[in-house]
């Protein structure tokens, strides 16, 4: 069993409503003025929060499919109907009612509820030790400004909620800038209390948040808002906290391996806990039976073929690159005893990254954790921070350091808008299937975007409409405070 958070703990005890209209309160719980009496009550509570991070639409499924939407696969699966509210996004055809849309936006309110129950009652719990009561606290804090964070850069200003005793369903949106500093806020107060690390008392702590975690995220942020100055000097920070980049790439993507020196957050997922194969509250990891390619029994479910990877994805990588081979399944692949068969895919490509056989997976119920920030990101995100004040000559050893390991040549003597270039490709191949490359693309702004996908033959894509999605027809018309995106 993995010795790592176990998020199964609060499943039935705080459970948020997910239905049609965003709801600030918890639903469908038990009663909350009983339950926070005990140490255990405060982790178990903490633990459901983490555990919304696994839902499907969170990063067991729709973050990492970002990355067909933003063009580095097509969508595969089964033909027909089945995703086609991904490809309707992919194809920037999407409207206020995609399934795909409204499954994004109802990813953020759980995990907001469950962190401000958390945050406010066990900040009035007295039979707790202190130190515990505020880690605990920043530990949801850290949960609640990731998922704004999804949130803000997926859909712009959101509904700001921070009490768990609201009782307006008829809630409006702050601005970018709003939501952005409540962001901040939530990380810097998280990184101040934060460990750096934890001491693994009861093989529960291994995964939770740390302050590198929160320094790492705040950093993203500050990238995006384009504080270069702040995002340099926080991540170099986390440079100081003891990470390392793993001596192979492939080390980042086998469950001997989670929680390591590379690793600064990732969702924890465990097999085995015997929920339904599609319930939301599942466990167990969707990526490999997901990716697998479709009908090759390489696991049990047969594998479902989600993301099949374009040619164009494919050249993108420089010869000798060592992350290819663990990244996409070529012809004449073999893993455990299977032979890669192009003809599976559509592209005669799919996505490998999180190929886990048979022998370790019970059809979508793997125990393959999903980075959400490892350090080859940061080193990344440092880089860019440096190359954006215009001194690229001190930014190159960091992004080289992430293509040494690649099995590539040290880059130099680039200007900053070269460097600039070099620097989003280099987080396109490294980060690939992770959930970063939509974010990534449209950090470079509407115009780089629209060349971006023009060059794919993606001439829907509109830089006045198509960098936010739209707020889901559901929640416009249910909440007369809640204004839709321009355009949509």
């Amino acid at each position: 069993m993995k010795k790592s958070i176990k998020y199964v703990l609060l499943v039935l005890l705080v459970w948020s409503c997910d239905g049609a209209i965003l709801d600030s309160t918890p639903q469908n719980s038990i009663n909350s003025e009983n339950f926070f009496n005990t140490t255990e009550d405060a982790i178990a509570a903490l633990n459901g929060a983490y555990q919304t991070l696994q839902w499907p639409n969170n990063y067991n499924f729709r973050l990492w499919t970002l990355d067909i939407v933003a063009g580095n696969a097509e969508v595969g699966a089964g033909g027909g109907e089945d995703g086609f509210e991904t490809k309707q996004l992919a194809l920037f055809i999407v409207q206020p009612d995609n399934p795909g849309v409204e499954d994004l936006w109802r990813g953020i309110w759980p995990a907001v509820s469950k962190a401000n129950l958390v945050i406010e009652r066990v900040g009035s719990m007295e039979n707790i030790e202190d130190d515990l009561r505020e880690r605990i606290i920043a530990e949801a804090k850290f949960i609640r400004a990731l998922v704004y964070f999804n949130g803000v850069r997926l859909f712009g200003g959101l509904p700001i909620i921070t009490s768990a005793a609201s009782d307006n369903l008829f809630v409006s949106r702050a601005t970018k800038e709003e939501t952005y500093q409540q962001i901040i806020t939530d990380l810097t107060e998280a990184a101040d209390v934060l460990p750096v690390r934890y001491s693994g008392r009861d093989n529960a702590e291994v995964g939770r948040a740390t302050r590198g975690a929160a320094l790492g995220i705040l950093a993203k942020v500050y990238l995006t808002q384009g504080d270069y100055a702040s995002a340099e000097s926080t991540a170099l920070e986390v440079t100081t906290l003891g990470y390392a980049l793993n001596t192979l790439y492939s080390q980042n993507f086998e469950p001997i391996n989670e929680n390591d020196s590379e690793s600064i957050f990732e969702v924890q997922f465990s097999s085995g806990a015997g929920f339904g194969a599609f319930d939301k509250k599942h466990q167990g990891s969707w990526a490999p039976e997901f990716t697998n390619p479709r009908g090759s029994g390489i696991s049990p479910g047969g594998g479902f073929g989600w993301g099949h990877v374009t040619q164009e994805f494919v050249n993108a990588y420089e010869p000798g690159d060592v992350r290819l081979a663990q990244t996409v399944w070529q012809t004449g692949d073999t893993y455990s005893g299977y032979t890669y068969d192009p003809s599976f895919s559509s592209t005669g490509y799919n996505i490998k990254k999180w190929v886990q056989g048979s022998a370790s997976t019970n059809a979508i119920d793997s125990d393959l954790n999903m980075p959400v920030l490892r350090y080859a990101d940061l080193l990344l995100v440092l880089a860019e921070a440096i190359n954006e004040q215009g001194r690229p000559d001190e930014a190159l050893p960091y992004i080289n350091q992430v293509r040494s390991r690649a099995g590539l040549s040290d880059l130099s003597g680039l200007n900053q808008e070269q460097l600039r270039v070099r620097i989003l490709q280099e987080r396109r191949v490294e980060l690939a299937f992770e959930g970063q490359w939509w974010f990534d693309i449209m950090r470079a702004g509407p115009e780089a975007a629209e060349e971006f996908f023009q060059s794919l033959g993606k001439s829907n894509f509109d830089p006045a409409t198509h960098t936010v999605l739209p707020i889901p027809l559901t929640d416009i018309d249910l909440n007369p405070n809640m204004k839709q995106n321009p355009n949509y």
